[in-house]
This record gives C-alpha cells, sequence and structure tokens, in this order.
C-alpha cells in the first residue's frame, strides 16, 4: 500500500473517530437526563420527573416521542391531576394503561365506565385489585377492605403494591379501626416514602388524630402540588384544619374559594353545616348538611356529609324527645 493511501486512510479513520466521540459527546447528557427521569419514576418522585421530562423538551425535543419520556410524562400527568384522555391511554394494548384507565374513570367519578375496563384487565391480581379500588371510590369500606386484603402481592408492581395498602388504610379508616389504618399507611411510606398519595394519607391521619401542628405542616407541603388547587376534598379538609385552629380569615378564604363555582358550592354548604353543628345550631345545620347532599359531592364527603346528618338529626329528636317531658 502507497504512503499516500495510508495516510488517507489513517485520516479517514481520524474523522470517524472524532465523530463518535463528539455523538458520544452530543448524547451522553441526554442520556443522563433519560436515566434520571426513570430513576425519578422508580421513587415515585414526581418534582424530580417532572424537572427532567422539562429538561428534555426544551433540550432535547426529539426524545420527547421515544416510549420513556412518552410513558412517564403519562403516568406524571394522570397523578398530578392534569387533563388525559382515554385516546392516550387506549392506544397502549397493555394490562398498564388499562389499569391507568381505570384509575382515571374512579377520579371523575365514573363507576360504570370503571366496572367496564375491569374484564380487560388480563391479570387476575391487577383485576382483584381494580375491584378494590372500585369498592372503595364507591364508599362500600367493608367490601373494598376484604376484596384487597385477599387480593396477594406476589405479581402485583410496587406502585400497585402502593396502592393496595393506601386503599386498605382508607377503608379501615371508614371502618373506624386508626391503628390498623396506620399500620398499612406505614407499609406504603416504606415502600414509596416520596408518592404524593403516601403524604396525601398521612395529612388524613394527622386531621383525624386531631394533631393539628402536623397536620398543618404536611397541609403546606401538599399545597405545592398544582393537583391540589382545584381538588374539593384537599380544600373542605384545609378549612376543617382552619376551623379546628380557629384561623377565621384562612377558612373564610376557602369558603370564598368554593363559592366560586357551582360544584364548589355545595363542598362550602357541607362546611357551613358542620360549623353549625360544632356551634349546637342544630336545626340550622341540618339544613345545610341536606342542601349540600343535593350537590355533586365526592364519595367521602357525601359520606361524611351523611354521618354528620345522621348525628344532628339525632341530636335534634333527642331535643323534642326532652321537650315533652319538661
Amino acid at each position: 500500500m502507497s504512503r499516500r493511501k495510508r495516510k488517507r486512510n489513517s485520516r479517514v479513520k481520524g474523522i470517524f473517530f472524532l465523530g463518535i466521540v463528539a455523538l458520544a459527546i452530543l448524547l451522553a447528557q441526554p442520556i443522563f437526563h433519560l436515566f434520571q427521569i426513570r430513576s425519578a419514576q422508580d421513587r415515585f418522585d414526581m418534582s424530580k420527573t417532572a424537572s427532567e421530562i422539562a429538561w428534555v423538551k426544551e433540550k432535547a425535543p426529539w426524545l420527547v416521542k421515544i416510549p420513556l419520556v412518552e410513558d412517564s410524562a403519562l403516568w406524571l400527568s394522570l397523578n398530578q391531576g392534569e387533563k388525559v384522555t382515554d385516546q392516550q391511554l387506549l392506544k397502549h394494548d397493555d394490562d398498564k394503561y388499562r389499569f391507568w384507565l381505570l384509575q382515571l374513570k374512579l377520579q371523575q367519578s365514573q363507576f360504570t365506565e370503571a366496572n367496564q375496563i375491569l374484564p380487560t384487565i388480563s391479570s387476575s391480581t391487577t383485576q382483584s385489585l381494580s375491584q378494590g379500588l372500585i369498592d372503595m371510590a364507591q364508599g362500600n369500606y367493608d367490601v373494598a377492605y376484604e376484596q384487597l386484603n385477599a387480593t396477594s402481592d406476589l405479581k402485583l408492581t410496587k406502585e400497585e403494591k402502593v396502592l393496595k395498602r393506601l386503599t386498605l388504610s382508607r377503608s379501615l379508616l371508614g371502618r373506624g379501626d386508626q391503628l390498623e389504618a396506620k399500620k398499612e399507611w406505614e407499609k406504603a411510606k416504606s415502600l414509596a416514602p416520596e408518592h404524593p398519595l403516601v403524604l396525601e394519607e398521612e395529612f388524613d391521619l394527622a386531621l383525624i388524630n386531631a394533631d393539628w401542628k402536623e397536620a398543618e405542616h404536611l397541609s403546606a407541603e401538599m399545597e405545592q402540588w398544582s393537583k391540589y388547587d382545584q381538588n374539593f376534598d384537599f380544600q373542605v379538609k384545609k378549612a376543617l384544619l382552619y376551623l379546628a385552629l380557629g384561623e377565621t380569615t384562612q377558612w373564610e378564604n376557602v369558603l370564598t374559594t368554593l363559592n366560586q363555582t357551582s360544584k364548589g358550592k355545595f363542598y362550602q354548604m357541607y362546611l357551613l353545616g358542620v360549623q353549625k353543628y360544632q356551634e349546637g345550631e342544630w336545626k340550622t345545620a341540618q339544613t345545610m348538611l341536606m342542601e349540600s347532599l343535593n350537590g355533586e359531592l365526592s364519595t367521602a364527603i357525601r359520606n361524611d356529609a351523611n354521618q354528620a346528618l345522621k348525628q344532628v338529626s339525632e341530636r335534634l329528636n333527642a331535643d323534642v324527645a326532652l321537650q315533652k317531658y319538661q
């Protein structure tokens, strides 16, 4: 081989090597962020997942459509309460997406649609878990507990195990067993300490146990998440916390916010009924609670309103009975 040809081959190899190095440098940062997305999602760290996806969208938009990024963005939207369409989930023929769709329908209180999705899930354990979630969403605490307690963990994903434990915790709270509810919450926290639903359940436990200081701290943490901005249940819980703390201004601010929407007005009426109940104004409380039940309340708040109305009615009946003997 001539010296000139050897030099040309050497130059070509050098250019090829430099091209590979340049490509490696170009891809190194995007690949790093892709790994960060997967790591954050595995830890259920929503903030980190969101920031890493935002980096990809801005700095490496050509990667937005790859399955990892697209899947993580969809998962994040579901967990943050952002708009997700049925079509986004239905285009994937996979149990994971069918389970996500079922959760979406439960978030929207579309129980008929959720039940229709149930038989399309091929995994028997995921189907069993899904049935428990449906039962719980409809306020059937005892049925949900039995269903979930009989669901094996063996073939559940990590996130499904977290949902199982948290839903068991909520069903136990509905049954009035706070001690066992806390134990189930602790199991969920050990699996996913950064999952927002773990924080949400911790907030509920603090409220139920009248740990107002802890509840106030947890409420402030939850307010950092946009998903709670328009969440009526969270607004109601915050208001009840302010009522317990005697923070009149914050209490009135929540009532004003709720009164700005047609749906929120019924939650406002529920809160005013609870306030009048605490003040011993039984008749006014009864009227307001009955009025709140005319609206589209969440299952949890509707159950609480019915329970409060039952207690108010018992007090009124007791007062009538006492008056007969006076």
